[in-house]
């Protein structure tokens, strides 16, 4: 600074790609050290003020007792260590921050720095954020220097680490240079120059798996704070105070409107819900739909204050009509739903599930002709739940057809897949190979077979990539919604635990179709179809016998028992059977027989004997035992 050409001032800084809050010393002539003109705001409050404005943020009540009853804490231990007494162990300032994105971690992050450095814990008080870009290195030895560069950067802070899971992706992935950072963090916490507050933040599920990959970690966090969701009176609060610091103002109409549309997101989150930020986000795109509307007028300029700042319900209702998708002008083939219906009123048994789709149907049909809103009132995502050979995948096959025949699938094509299709072997691949999958099946179908190893951890080191396959599905699902619908199989059993393994899972999917075992009269007619598809006809004894064996099975059967599949092992044995005849014959002997009949010689071979059931591969297959009946 420079007055009268007279020096009155210098304040050296450098430019560098980061930078740290703070004010500079200032040089001033004559003197060798650099000199603070001005206090810091901050360094005029007083510990209570500090709290004062914490207890001032909207919600997070047991966040602040616990922070609170923290603070407390450790001036109790300073008052022992000014009364003489020692302690074995130093204060402990480091901590987990668990819950979902826009909770409120990196305002509370702030707020604790402030608060140690007013109880003499920490000399500047301020929090440095980073996450995995920021301290792991794409080559060796890049790491180390990004890590300590960071470290020194919050010295007299907080080193607030977001997504901190991401630096320990896998227990046995030893070649991931997040291993490094987390090595020179513990080291760091241990026995580091000190003067630093290490805060960890992330979902509950992934941050118990990063404090579980170096047994270090979890010795050197001993404060555990979890952020829960903010409920919808609290995020309806954060707008009135979003309102003030973007000088907007709400009608009543608006405001009615943008708390349906937070109930509504609240209602459909998952742990990707932004809280807090989707507020900010949902109060950003209403300004700017102001905005929009007062540029349009014949003269903007001549709008008064108030027309600048009001949001009218027509600009909160624009944000809504932003966030669904219209319904493709297709219109519904009627001939080709019809050919789709009748392939599915033909599969033999399952009447709930006919009755469920035919249901279905009906509905659609109904929003279609009334132009309501079909993909915003349904998601028409489905989850096919039954024992094996049941007809999920042939009934998933139709149901697709019958998409397409009403005009809310494209294309209507169907691609089949499994854990196998979309998890990859290394970190990073899963997320492109299921976005690979869900493009193959836009404009149609995404059918998932046994989704439910998705959600199994495999106990290698590449257990968890189903989760993030999982994430990208919801993601992708919510963002593309209408686009393509996902169909997911499996057994009862697994697929309950399957959609509780992620909260979003159950709310997307809102369709559900149980496949009951087949009935043994819907064994024979399976069986009788399938010898019909061979060209054969089966004698009045032999259809006797297959009944009697059909019954049999289905009377023993176990959860491995596989319905028309079981059938279909059947019939090829005795086709087997049926040609080893035939082919015993002389030809002369089969020109005087008819050679598409199906004889009880044919299916001799089904024995009424469990040990010799032809679908018995696995010695560890069980079978129900009749009372007061020994098993074989």
């Amino acid at each position: 600074m420079v007055f009268l050409d007279r020096l009155i001032a210098v304040i050296p800084f450098s430019v560098e790609e980061e930078f740290e809050e703070g004010i500079a010393g200032v040089l001033l002539p004559g003197k060798q050290m650099p000199v603070i003109l001005a206090p810091e705001e901050d360094a005029r409050q007083t510990f209570e003020e500090v709290m004062e404005r914490l207890d001032a943020l909207i919600g997070l009540n047991d966040i602040k007792t616990q922070v609170r009853n923290h603070a407390k804490y450790i001036q109790f231990l300073q008052l022992r260590k000014e009364k003489g007494f020692e302690e074995k162990e130093g204060i402990n300032v480091h901590s987990v921050f668990i819950g979902n994105p826009g909770t409120g971690k990196t305002t509370v992050a702030g707020m604790m720095g402030k608060l140690y450095k007013k109880m003499g814990l920490l000399t500047k008080g301020h929090v440095y954020e980073v996450d995995r870009v920021d301290l792991v290195g794409e080559y060796i030895g890049q790491t180390a220097p990004k890590v300590k560069d960071a470290i020194e950067k919050a010295r007299g802070g907080v080193l607030f680490i977001d997504e901190a899971y991401a630096l320990a992706r896998s227990n046995d992935d030893t070649k991931d240079f997040g291993r490094e950072v987390i090595e020179i963090l513990v080291k760091e916490m241990s026995n580091g120059a000190g003067d630093l507050a290490v805060i960890v933040a992330g979902y509950p599920k992934e941050m118990r798996h990063f404090l579980d990959s170096n047994p270090g970690l979890k010795s050197r966090f001993k404060l555990y704070f979890e952020f829960t969701d903010y409920l919808p009176q609290e995020l309806s609060q954060i707008a009135e105070y979003v309102c003030r610091e973007k000088g907007v103002v709400l009608t009543e109409a608006a405001r009615a409107k943008i708390d349906d549309i937070i109930v509504e997101a609240y209602r459909r989150r998952d742990r990707t819900f932004g809280n807090a930020r989707f507020v900010y986000d949902l109060l950003e795109k209403a300004k700017i739909n102001l905005g929009l509307r007062a540029m349009s007028s014949e003269n903007p300029k001549m709008l008064e204050r108030e027309q600048l700042s009001v949001v009218e319900l027509e600009d909160v209702y624009r944000i809504d009509i932003k966030m669904r998708r219209e319904l493709p002008e297709i219109p519904v083939d009627e001939e080709f739903l019809r050919q789709s219906l009748d392939e599915l009123n033909r599969l033999i048994g399952m009447d709930k599930v006919k009755a469920q789709i035919n249901e279905l149907v009906r509905l659609v049909r109904f929003y279609r002709e009334t132009r309501k809103d079909v993909l915003n009132s349904f998601y028409l995502h489905t989850v096919f739940v039954g024992n094996p050979g049941t007809g999920k995948t042939t009934v998933a096959r139709i149901l697709t057809k019958i998409y397409k025949a009403l005009g809310v699938l494209e294309r209507g094509h169907m691609v089949e897949t499994d854990r196998q299709g979309l998890v990859a072997g290394y970190v990073g691949q899963t997320a492109i190979k299921t976005a690979e999958k869900i493009e193959e099946a836009m404009g149609g179908v995404l059918f998932i077979d046994e989704a439910y190893a998705l959600s199994q951890h495999t106990g290698g080191p590449h257990g968890d990539f189903g989760n993030e396959t999982i994430q990208t599905l919801l993601k992708r699902m919510e963002d593309n919604r209408g686009n393509f619908f996902v169909f997911v199989a499996g057994y009862p059993d697994n697929m309950e635990a399957f959609l509780k393994a992620n909260p979003g899972l159950s709310s997307r999917f809102d369709k559900v179709l149980r496949f009951d075992d087949y009935i043994p009269e819907e064994l024979l007619q399976i069986s009788l179809q399938m010898l019909s598809e061979e060209g054969l006809v089966s004698t009045p004894d032999a259809e006797v016998h297959l009944r009697n064996y059909l019954d049999y099975i289905h009377e023993y059967r176990d959860k491995y028992f596989g319905n028309a599949r079981t059938v279909r092992s059947v019939i090829q044995e005795v086709v087997k059977e049926h040609n080893l005849r035939l082919a015993s014959l002389s030809s002369e002997e089969r020109n005087h027989i008819p050679l598409n009949v199906l004889t009880i010689e044919d299916v001799s071979c089904l024995k009424l004997d469990k040990s010799a059931f032809l679908f018995n591969k696995k010695s560890a297959i069980g079978f129900k035992r009749q009372t007061g009946e020994a098993g074989n």
